[in-house]
């Protein structure tokens, strides 16, 4: 057994391209290798900013043997009448290499046919390894790629080098007119000598020799490990980003963390800002101290740790251009009020069809104002903060910082709205205003930014549909799903008396109202209430769904779902409680029957007329009438208070009173008057359960 390696080397790949790439590598060099039945112990990828490499451990000597079976034409054309080979058979033996007489009948899907079977023998490793490396790399996809040569190959970056090795054995193939060889390349920074690969085991041992890491864990390890150093030097804690760490894991061959300053005059900026200037513009590790920045950051450089001086003083001047540009951008949109930064918003275009911002700032002041009042009846709501919020909701979008760092957004009209002297409600609530942001983002934390960021996300979600920008598949390029996602958290998390419904309607009414584009864009009202009320129960089944709430379980209080969704959720939280109980399912198959009854007759069990026990013919109808008025009273109160899970055992508990009933009881019957009663007693009976949950849905 011997092992073998593919290393690409490249011009300086984009970070976010590289941990990708590698899983391409193992998947598709593994898939490749079984195509051509060349077995294997284990594969592994490394990669680093310049190289893409792939070592494969265990291969043996050549790949297996395959046994074919090679049809050819109907059995009947094997021999003619004389016994003689047809020219059908004899070409066809002759096409594959044997005898006519070595032919056999085998069957098929037409029939019985001629047939050859024979074995192709293994091909030598190094055969096989030089055909699967090349197609190997040109199956490598990128987000980008480039074209740099006369053949237009694409490729993430330029190909600069190939080495390829089974064993000790150089492999030769080209790729874009860069051939295979056993020499590789050491650390940029040092010259990037060439180095020549002896063995594929050797290979990372050989890189770690000349500084760099292309193992992708050991660079992790050391990654952590003089961040961690410089970090004991400082008067503070690393800020350690998940994200940035794993950037910052592919930047860089050969990890060296530089402790550096930055001026204290820089400290009275948003905190905010000073992270995004240093985690997403310089990808530097603030050092904090009790959450907040200390002046003090780490760099990571790539290479050696020679002129540590020189380099942090290196990072020090980036950083202090940055901020100084910060500082200049902040003050001067400082200058400006809100109420004039808003006024920009007239200018600039939300979605083709649906209005500027300033028409989208219209409609998120309607909706907040509904949503205010919808809540005053449960809850304090300061109605002005609410208002004072929705109106500046925007306003950051054209500020100059927000125009350079766009994650800020919200976050700088919190600043902003603080430096105005707007009150810390208003300000809390443009700084919470997109949050969640991711799906499970923290939310909003008071009432009036939750009601304002809702409000957007509502706007966003209702227009954006209206407008016929729906997600399709797995494409949602507008992030509808995440907003709808953001609209049911706050709602249920929040607990939130909120008629969804409603303010769909309400969004609506807003968006015809409120949009300076042509109204044409916009399809039927009711169409699109009908849509975007689904959109949103889809999201509450997606969210639920993940809880472990069965399909089932959410389709029986799918009505009126989404008028409070807190309710609904009371509601499948006891049906999914019950669902255990082993009368729980039968009942669920008795009224489902019950409904179906109800509409073979075209009776809408909230419609059908008065019980009348006069012309009960049954005694089970008595029964069933006698235990649906002994619990009617006691149930309505315990779902008047949320009690659904006690509700629902009570009802049930009509398990032997509903079984009777369907035993001994024809509801269908020819008497008019009797089978309309019975109608009546099905429908009562339905409109309990309904209070609760349609249990028709639940399956077996």
């Amino acid at each position: 057994m011997k092992n073998a390696l593919l290393e690409i080397q490249v011009e300086t790949l984009p970070a976010r391209f590289i941990a990708p790439a590698l899983k391409q590598l193992e998947e598709k060099g593994a898939a490749l290798l079984n195509e051509r039945r060349l077995a294997f112990k284990s594969l592994k990828a490394h990669g680093t900013p310049m190289r893409l490499a792939l070592v494969v451990e265990g291969l043996p000597e050549k790949s297996l043997p395959q046994d074919l079976e090679v049809v050819g034409p109907p059995a009947r054309l094997w021999k003619d009448a004389a016994g003689a080979f047809t020219k059908q058979a004899e070409g066809f033996a002759k096409a594959q290499g044997v005898d006519a007489g070595d032919l056999v009948v085998v069957q098929s899907p037409k029939g019985e046919v001629l047939a050859v079977k024979k074995t192709l023998p293994g091909e030598p490793t190094p055969k096989v390894l030089s055909e699967v490396f090349p197609a190997l790399v040109k199956a490598l996809e990128f987000p980008k790629t480039l074209v740099w040569e006369e053949n237009k190959f694409r490729f993430g970056r330029p190909l600069r080098g190939l080495c390829a090795l089974y064993g000790r054995k150089p492999l030769r193939f080209s790729v874009a007119g860069v051939k295979s060889s056993a020499k590789t390349r050491g650390l940029a920074a040092l010259g990037a000598k060439p180095l020549t690969v002896t063995a594929p085991e050797k290979y990372a041992a050989l890189l770690r020799d000349r500084c760099v890491l292309v193992d992708v864990d050991e660079r992790r390890k050391a990654l952590r490990k003089t961040l961690e150093g410089a970090a004991k030097r400082s008067r503070g804690k690393l800020d350690e980003d998940a994200d940035l760490l794993e950037q910052t894991l592919f930047l860089v061959e050969h990890p060296v963390a530089v402790l550096a300053r930055f001026d204290a005059a820089y400290l009275e900026l948003p905190a905010a800002l000073l992270s995004m200037v240093m985690k997403k513009q310089l990808m530097f590790f603030p050092i904090l101290a009790g959450g907040m920045h200390t002046g003090e950051f780490v760099g990571v450089r790539d290479g050696v740790s020679e002129g540590q001086k020189e380099v942090q003083t290196g990072f020090e001047r980036v950083i202090a251009a940055r901020l100084a540009d910060a500082r200049f951008f902040s003050g001067r949109d400082k200058e400006t009020p809100l109420a004039k930064h808003a006024e920009k918003l007239a200018r600039v275009s939300f979605q083709k069809g649906l209005g500027s911002m300033a028409d989208k700032t219209a409609r998120v002041q309607a909706l907040a104002a509904h949503l205010s009042e919808e809540l005053l009846q449960d809850h304090e709501v300061n109605g002005a903060a609410v208002e004072t919020a929705a109106r500046f909701a925007y306003a950051d979008l054209v500020t100059g910082v927000v125009g350079e760092f766009p994650e800020l957004q919200g976050l700088m009209g919190g600043e902003y709205a603080r430096h105005e002297g707007l009150g810390e409600t208003v300000a809390l609530a443009l700084q919470e205003f997109y949050q969640p942001s991711a799906a499970k983002g923290p939310l909003p934390v008071h009432l009036e930014g939750c009601l304002v960021s809702l409000a957007g996300k509502l706007d966003s979600v209702v227009a954006m549909l209206a407008g016929g920008f729906k997600p399709s598949g797995s494409e949602d390029p507008f992030g509808l799903r995440r907003l709808g996602n953001g609209i049911v958290r706050i709602v249920l998390e929040k607990q939130l008396a909120v008629d969804l419904e409603a303010a769909v309607d309400k969004a609506l009414e807003v968006l015809d109202a409120h949009n300076s584009d042509a109204q044409k864009s916009v399809p039927a009202r009711a169409s699109a209430r009908a849509e975007a009320v689904e959109f949103l129960w889809q999201r509450v089944e997606t969210l639920l769904g993940e809880k472990g709430y069965r399909p089932d379980e959410l389709k029986a209080v799918k009505a009126g779902g989404l008028k409070n969704l807190a309710s609904t959720f009371l509601r499948l939280a006891a049906v999914h409680a019950l669902r255990p109980d082993p009368d729980f399912v039968p009942v669920a198959a008795a009224f489902k029957r019950a409904t179906n009854i109800l509409k073979q007759a075209g009776i809408q069990a909230q419609g059908a007329g008065d019980v009348a026990p006069d012309l009960f013919a049954v005694e089970a109808e008595r029964v069933l009438f006698g235990a649906v008025c002994r619990i009617e009273g006691d149930l309505r109160e315990k779902v008047a208070q949320g009690d659904y899970e006690p509700a629902l055992r009570t009802l049930v508990g009509l398990k032997p009173e509903v079984d009777r009933f369907f035993n001994d009881v024809m509801v269908m019957v020819d008497d008019a008057a009797l089978k309309t009663n019975r109608l009546a007693l099905l429908a009562r009976l339905a409109r309990l359960f309904t209070a609760v949950a349609d249990i028709s849905h639940i399956q077996a």
